[in-house]
């Protein structure tokens, strides 16, 4: 009985009925959302304290829940091939694809791997303006990290607005997209322009990295 009734469950989410169809425009509706918080938590997770895991085949999208799902086999291959692409300076749109994830993870664990010393301490990085509350950020003594949060409530307040955060002004380049700022005072627009996050990390003026 509890297996016949779980059977017709599944068949009626994702048949052409009346709930299927509600499922799917609910899906439509926080896919975007949802990918934005999944690179967010992401960001957050690397590049806070404490040692960085990445769970065998998450570094792309991760739709499972538990055993035995999540222990599907993982595409190698496929990972590998999108790693060389982001390594020759593709930057993914944040789509199905799930390369925008594996693009942060692979940046902020080479950051760790490569400069421990950004990442000595935990100090708090405060947002001022009208999306402040949008925003998560932190610097580690050498890297800042910036996450959006509640990506729909932000969307319908009309985006980041004039919302900026302070800097000490040193040079600074975001490991993930390779963008230089320079400003004291950063708009989070212009920083958050291609992702809903973003990994300053403080180099020489003469740095071509």
């Amino acid at each position: 009985m509890f297996e016949s009734s779980l059977a017709r469950l599944v068949d009626a989410a994702l048949g052409d009925g009346a709930a299927g169809h509600l499922v799917r425009r609910t899906v439509d509706r926080v896919r975007e959302p949802g990918w934005s918080n999944s690179l967010s938590a992401k960001l957050l997770q690397l590049a806070g304290p404490g040692v960085p895991d990445v769970y065998q085949g998450s570094e792309l999208w991760e739709t499972s829940l538990v055993d035995p799902d999540n222990r599907r086999d993982v595409d190698f291959t496929e990972r590998r091939r999108l790693l060389a692409d982001l390594d020759d300076g593709w930057l993914p749109p944040v789509d199905e694809t799930g390369a925008a994830k594996l693009l942060v993870t692979s940046r902020v664990l080479r950051a760790r791997r490569d400069h421990p010393e950004w990442f000595s301490r935990y100090l708090p990085v405060s947002g001022f303006g009208p999306a402040a509350s949008h925003l998560v950020a932190f610097d580690r003594g050498g890297a800042i990290a910036i996450a959006t949060r509640l990506p729909i409530g932000l969307a319908r307040e009309g985006g980041w607005k004039g919302t900026t955060l302070l800097t000490t002004g040193e040079p600074l380049i975001d490991l993930i997209t390779g963008a230089r700022h320079r400003q004291r005072e950063l708009a989070v627009a212009d920083v958050l322009s291609r992702y809903p996050v973003a990994l300053l990390a403080r180099v020489d003026e003469g740095d071509d990295r």
